[in-house]
């Protein structure tokens, strides 16, 4: 009796595993065999289909009319700035806080929950001015140093948390051994928080790469235009939205954060998995 219902467990769950991969797949084999066809037949015919008539032009028409290979390299660069800015910046703030001690930490911590709390959204105007000001408006500088400091509270708290695990008897070897500051923090530090380092670099990624509203504002010229606002001009054309193209475009897009899925799926689960049991 036992054995059959270990079978019956084994088969739903089975099951569920396939409904759940068909879920999950289904939108990518929708959005591929889209990029194939013509508007036309996307409009009215069946979009769940196979195309009638392969159409690769949209591809092409993606890479050198509408110069998405340009945008892809705008966002590689701004979406790696980014990341290492921030990662940089939250790990030494992080040390900062768990660390040592000064006057200000209690606030600082205060400011970091309220800027995970507040929308980035509302304080766009300012933003804008601010960056006007310091002529930085349609430079990819605008944009690193922004969607930095939207980044910066959880990543500070997410590098505080775990290295609050890490034993001060390490750091304490290190100086009796002349290590400083500097040496303890990318020698000792930096090995034990790996993890961390993959939390925050995943999310970091997340948040920059899909980045809209601010990349609309202070990117207003086309040298340095991020992949959103590249999807968004299918759109605007004279003739209507290009579907069949901007789906194109779109796979294009996805095929980074795929390939990062697919080739550091284990490393995203045991960062996240380590996330989540600290306290």
């Amino acid at each position: 009796m036992e054995i059959r219902s270990k079978g019956v467990r084994t088969t739903a769950t089975i099951i569920l595993g396939v409904v759940a991969v068909v879920f999950f797949l289904y939108p990518l084999v929708w959005l591929l065999l889209n990029s194939f066809k013509d508007t036309t037949e996307i409009m009215t015919g069946n979009s769940f289909s196979f195309p009638t008539k392969w159409k690769l032009a949209n591809y092409t028409d993606a890479l050198f009319a509408r110069n998405i290979l340009r945008y892809f390299g705008n966002s590689v660069f701004i979406t790696t700035c980014t990341i290492l800015l921030t990662v940089t910046l939250s790990l030494m703030l992080g040390y900062a806080l768990t660390r040592m001690r000064w006057r200000q930490a209690p606030q600082v911590s205060s400011m970091l929950a309220l800027g995970m709390m507040l929308p980035s959204q509302i304080v766009i105007v300012p933003i804008f001015i601010l960056l006007r000001q310091l002529h930085l408006v349609n430079n990819p500088l605008s944009l690193i140093l922004t969607v930095t400091a939207f980044n910066i509270p959880l990543s500070a708290i997410i590098s505080a948390s775990f290295l609050k695990s890490i034993p001060y008897e390490m750091e304490e070897a290190g100086l009796i051994d002349g290590a400083n500051l500097y040496t303890i923090l990318t020698r000792i530090i930096l090995p034990q928080v790996k993890p961390a380092l993959s939390a925050m670099s995943i999310n970091i990624f997340i948040n920059s790469w899909n980045e809209f509203i601010y990349a609309l504002v202070l990117i207003v010229g086309k040298q340095w235009r991020t992949l959103p606002i590249a999807l968004m001009n299918y759109s605007s054309g004279k003739y209507g939205t290009d579907y069949g193209g901007m789906f194109a475009a779109m796979v294009i897009t996805s095929l980074l954060p795929i390939a990062l899925f697919v080739f550091f799926s284990d490393e995203v689960e045991k960062s996240l998995s380590a996330g989540a049991l600290l306290k």
